[in-house]
């Protein structure tokens, strides 16, 4: 569907859907819902590597064992997202789409140096996570793809082994 009409925007959600709507700020008028694809919600292992699903909700990641073992912080954020009626409803792929700089799951996937795969008729793009936003509520994700997986890092160093450092600005 997105093929023949990639002017839709997929949505799964709709937790900021409905908040962009009372604030007068949505510009899409068209949507395409993906809720009930099963298969975007998976969390499992691929090449060695954490795959998570674009319509995996932070309850799900809350709840998985794959999550809690191999990226901790990830289940964390998740916890702090919201009430529990948005933990069951939000989406970590609505999450990264957003681009919002609140995101919750945002700062995990940086640090874990997590890949987002975008998928459309013509084949699938990888795109590291950092190179993912361009501004402001800004991706570079094209008209008609679709955000399939978050994957992590597959080095054999887990994100829990690696030391970042940040500072304040």
């Amino acid at each position: 569907m997105l093929r023949d009409e990639p002017t839709l925007t997929p949505l799964a959600g709709c937790t900021d859907l409905y908040v962009a709507l009372n604030f007068g700020t949505l510009k899409d008028t068209r949507f395409l819902d993906l809720w009930r694809l099963d298969r975007l919600r998976k969390i499992e292992l691929r090449g060695g590597a954490l795959s998570i699903g674009a319509l995996a909700t932070f309850t799900d990641l809350i709840r998985s064992t794959l999550v809690r073992k191999r990226l901790p912080m990830l289940a964390a954020a998740a916890r702090d997202v919201g009430g529990v009626q948005i933990q069951n409803r939000g989406t970590i792929g609505g999450n990264v789409a957003n681009a919002s700089p609140a995101g919750d799951t945002l700062p995990v996937l940086a640090a874990a140096d997590a890949v987002v795969v975008l998928q459309q008729a013509g084949g699938i793009r990888r795109v590291p996570f950092d190179g993912f936003y361009t501004g402001y509520r800004q991706t570079v994700r094209r008209p008609g793809e679709l955000r399939r997986f978050a994957d992590g890092s597959s080095s054999a160093r887990s994100a829990r082994g690696r030391r970042r450092r940040f500072r304040r600005l």
